[in-house]
């Protein structure tokens, strides 16, 4: 299969380089992350919801093709509950907070937390077995875990259970769940996700920006992180994953 994945947006109009690929593909797969802007991009969130209305449309256009996943920057705005949970978030914006949620609630039933294709795992941050042990997570196959982490939003105990986050993102919890996982936590780590004893899982998700300055001082991104079983493509491009062969283009 042919997956074009769209890693974290914040604003970005990357995303726009799948509709001239559209019928070149299998799938899309949006990993998250819709708002919430970094500053150092001169995106305003003004923008990005305007961004994400454009995101809307193409979805609706291609709803037989597209899924949109939930990343820890979307979750404050798609759930008062999971915003409950702690004081603030990194940068929300509270003056934007009851048009994104309204967005979001009227689009509600497209957006997951998980999806698998061809026996890939898509989430925003990546799944660790840490993390679904800690949780009492078992599943007895892939789609079962899709199943069980799509199911996390519609209890306080699962909004809390997606809410972890370890030490390498400033948190109390052991691990980080599928939205907040670290680079360290999965990618710097001897972690592979196993389901009843199988073979590992491979996943791809994004979440952990990767940029670098070069030697004029400008902040340019850095090439994807990848092992034969995980792809983190957050660095601003969208990607053709090919899902036979686990390797990947940019779409420019």
């Amino acid at each position: 299969m042919k997956i074009i994945v769209l890693p974290d947006i914040h604003g970005r109009d990357f995303w726009k380089s799948a509709i001239g690929r559209i019928d070149d593909c299998d799938r899309v797969v949006f990993l998250g992350d819709y708002f919430d802007p970094y500053g150092f991009e001169g995106i305003s969130v003004s923008s990005a919801v305007d961004n994400f209305g454009e995101i809307l449309q193409f979805v609706k256009d291609y709803r037989h093709k597209v899924v949109m996943l939930l990343g820890n920057h979307d979750l404050p705005y798609f759930s008062e509950d999971y915003r409950s949970l702690a004081r603030g978030h990194c940068r929300w914006s509270r003056e934007w907070h009851s048009v994104i949620a309204g967005m979001l609630d009227a689009n509600r039933e497209m957006f997951r937390i998980a999806h698998e294709e061809d026996g890939i795992l898509f989430t925003h941050a990546g799944c660790s077995m840490r993390w679904l042990k800690s949780i009492d997570v078992e599943p007895s196959s892939l789609g079962d875990l899709v199943s069980s982490l799509n199911a996390l939003p519609s209890t306080h105990k699962g909004l809390r259970q997606l809410f972890m986050v370890s030490h390498h993102r400033g948190g109390w919890d052991d691990a980080g769940s599928c939205v907040w996982a670290d680079v360290n936590e999965l990618v710097h780590a001897p972690v592979d996700l196993h389901i009843a004893g199988g073979p590992a899982v491979k996943q791809v998700f994004g979440h952990t920006l990767q940029v670098a300055y070069d030697k004029k001082g400008n902040l340019v991104s850095s090439p994807p992180i990848t092992t034969p079983l995980l792809k983190m493509l957050d660095n601003r491009s969208a990607y053709l994953l090919d899902t036979t062969s686990f390797t990947h283009e940019a779409l420019l």
